[in-house]
């Protein structure tokens, strides 16, 4: 049994590479080759425990990962098991692995949900995955600017010198949300809102919604009678959604039939439509999303190279 670090995960797979695979990983879900084991979680006080799984017959690959957030700290751990024999194949230490899909799953979600001219994205939030949230972006869409808003001047200035000087995009630091969305046309949701503080007049027309932040039931990071201007509404995982999203199911109640998942816009049974108001992707973690780093991972190991080239 491999034991795989965080440092081998950052160096085993790019980020480009794992929206490809997520989006290879629901085509096996599309042809139900693959499907996911449902989230669970326990809360108290100020912190929350998780667990979620997904099997795919088609790489043979059975993964679950479990983690535990807390105010004084966090940690992730995902075990690869194989389908046919059921041994086990890797242990790995899953942050850097939960980053990456976080990430990847929004890209994903841009590529198919966004405008494909889309040029400028409004990142709300400047927490530790913000980052990679703009280097999914960019590797889907010509980003050419970044705007950041966050609560804190400085994590938001820090971040904004990081997009400049890491991934040499140009980027501007906004005191409001209102400054960050005007006339945007990619936002991104990032943050550990409790309460919702985006609206629809935020969203300029035809902008493009990935809200990736309040993954816990009294959470919510925007208000959700935006969803009543959507064309088109997705979440990675419906019954994550349901259990876990405040937003949705406080606006969906009980009929979730303008609700589209992921895999129905990679099967091609919804897409973008030509004018929209806005359209809107909500990710609550699945399995296999994790699942698809996963594999890159381990078929790094196999070959003994990076999956998807230079960073």
């Amino acid at each position: 049994m491999r034991v795989i670090t965080e440092q081998e995960v950052a160096a085993a797979v790019t980020l480009p590479a794992v929206v490809d695979s997520i989006q290879d990983v629901l085509g096996h879900q599309v042809a139900t080759t693959a499907w996911n084991v449902d989230k669970t979680m326990a809360t108290w006080a100020a912190s929350s425990a998780h667990g979620l799984g997904a099997v795919d017959t088609q790489d043979g690959l059975v993964v679950f990962k479990t983690w535990v957030n807390t105010p004084a700290g966090a940690s992730a751990m995902l075990t690869a098991f194989a389908a046919d024999d059921g041994h086990v194949r890797a242990v790995m230490e899953a942050g850097t692995l939960g980053a990456l899909r976080t990430a990847a799953i929004a890209g994903l979600a841009t590529r198919l949900l966004s405008d494909p001219t889309a040029d400028e994205i409004a990142v709300l939030g400047a927490g530790h995955q913000a980052l990679r949230q703009v280097a999914a972006a960019a590797a889907v869409r010509p980003l050419r600017r970044v705007r950041v808003w966050s609560r804190s001047a400085e994590r938001r200035d820090a971040l904004a010198d990081r997009v400049r000087t890491e991934l040499r995009l140009d980027a501007v630091s906004s005191s409001t949300v209102v400054d960050a969305t005007r006339d945007a046309p990619l936002v991104t949701a990032i943050t550990r809102a409790t309460e919702p503080f985006l609206e629809m007049d935020h969203l300029a027309d035809g902008a493009h919604l990935n809200a990736l932040g309040a993954i816990l039931p009294s959470h919510a990071e925007f208000n959700p009678s935006l969803l009543a201007s959507s064309a088109l509404t997705v979440v990675d995982s419906e019954a994550n959604a349901r259990r876990a999203s405040r937003e949705f199911t406080e606006y969906f109640g009980d009929d979730w039939s303008a609700v589209h998942t992921l895999a129905d816009v990679v099967a091609g049974t919804v897409s973008r439509p030509a004018r929209p108001r806005c359209t809107v992707f909500k990710a609550m973690g699945m399995g296999l999303s994790d699942l698809a780093v996963a594999r890159l991972v381990l078929n790094g190991f196999t070959t003994g190279s990076p999956q998807g080239g230079p960073r």
